[in-house]
């Protein structure tokens, strides 16, 4: 194209595929650095996306916050009061429990909201669907949340089928059956952590091939050998779309992209243990009923015998293990509002509106889907009330 001669901005609007743009960018600009600046808002838009509110806007991002601390501060509250003998530690192992139940609702359906939600947002930019407003910054967030609204999720899951209440309470009856409420909870809460980890699994594929996969950008470095975008012309674009603005280094995105897919191992060593439990139950209820032990209800039984020993042998475990959702929680966030940060600066250079900080519907619902833990445990304070005064 001949210098001068105007292009068709709009064409470049959308990404509906990372090769394929480029090479139209190419043919519309053959990277000239003036017809780059022409058709700036575009470009960065199509790249590097604006902003999507209901994954990464100021209320729902908050809420991420307040779903990992609520986790760690229920976790290290159940530990700290569990099996306490005496009235007024029963009523505070009421009110926790209540809460911690509560937690567990409002966070699992707002992770398999989020989920589904990455799912799609991922499935159209993975395959060219639609990438309209989103980019590069806006799928490493989505990538970063459906991790984060996972992992304060293992707190309730490995806690509450434990015994709260110290063993004299009345409360704290073994359960009779399978059949037992208690035990139909642990079970429907199990499931649904299950199906949340199941619609994980596309955003954790996405993930690593994203974080993980040989980069295009360079010499030969496309399909067959083909060069889809130098180096040089990639730093280009990243000048045209940031400038003077601070990003991330590279040994920072690496790190990040350590701790999704460290966190996403935990998450799935966590489930897999959990059924494995749920196995050797179903299989010791068989083998009690043919009046035969098998092999392997021995190994699974031994197993889960072991590590609950450790558990309650070691408090230095317990600490650790409390701590890892968390360790591997806060910098994610700290990456989340980093991202957006940069996201703002980004666009307010373009002069493009950044949304990410609208409230909306959206961004309340975000934060009051975890009103009922508070309502759950004024609630059986109330209803407990008796344990102060006797």
């Amino acid at each position: 194209m001949a210098l001068g001669t105007r292009i068709d901005c709009s064409s470049l609007e959308t990404l509906e595929g990372f090769d394929d743009y480029l090479r139209k960018l190419r043919a519309a600009t053959q990277y000239n650095e003036s017809l780059l600046e022409e058709c700036g808002k575009e470009i960065c838009g199509a790249i590097w996306g604006q902003s999507n509110p209901d994954i990464s806007g100021i209320g729902v991002s908050i809420g991420y916050a307040i779903g990992l601390a609520l986790g760690l501060i229920f976790a290290a509250v159940f530990l700290g009061i569990r099996q306490r003998k005496g009235s007024s530690w029963e009523f505070s192992q009421l009110v926790c429990l209540a809460g911690f139940e509560a937690f567990f609702s409002s966070a699992i359906y707002f992770g398999i909201a989020l989920e589904i939600a990455s799912i799609y947002t991922l499935v159209n930019k993975d395959f060219g669907i639609s990438t309209a407003g989103l980019g590069a910054s806006e799928a490493e967030i989505v990538m970063a949340v459906s991790v984060v609204c996972i992992l304060p999720l293992l707190y309730p899951i490995a806690l509450l089928p434990t015994r709260l209440h110290h063993p004299e309470s009345e409360r704290q009856k073994p359960p009779k059956s399978g059949n037992d409420v208690s035990v139909k909870q642990d079970n429907c809460r199990l499931m649904l952590f299950s199906l949340l980890c199941i619609l994980f699994f596309y955003p954790f594929l996405s993930q690593c091939i994203h974080q993980w996969a040989p980069s295009r950008v360079g010499e030969g470095n496309g399909t067959e050998g083909e060069t889809i975008v130098t180096i040089e012309e990639w730093n280009k674009i990243e000048a045209l779309c940031f400038n003077s603005i601070k990003r991330l280094s590279a040994s920072e995105s690496k790190l990040m992209a350590g701790f999704e897919l460290a966190s996403s191992i935990v998450i799935y060593c966590f489930t897999i243990w959990c059924g494995l439990g749920v196995g050797a139950r179903t299989l010791a209820t068989q083998d009690r009923e043919f009046g035969e032990e098998r092999r392997i209800t021995r190994v699974l039984l031994k197993s889960q015998r072991w590590v609950e020993r450790l558990w309650k042998t070691y408090s230095g475990v317990r600490v650790v293990l409390i701590l890892i959702p968390a360790v591997l929680g806060v910098p994610l966030l700290w990456y989340v509002f980093r991202l957006r940060e940069i996201q703002s600066a980004a666009l307010d250079r373009l002069g493009v509106e950044y949304t990410g900080n609208e409230w909306g519907f959206g961004q309340v619902v975000g934060i009051v889907i975890f009103a009922p833990v508070v309502t759950d445990m004024v609630f059986a304070a109330w209803a407990a009330r008796s344990l102060l005064s006797g």
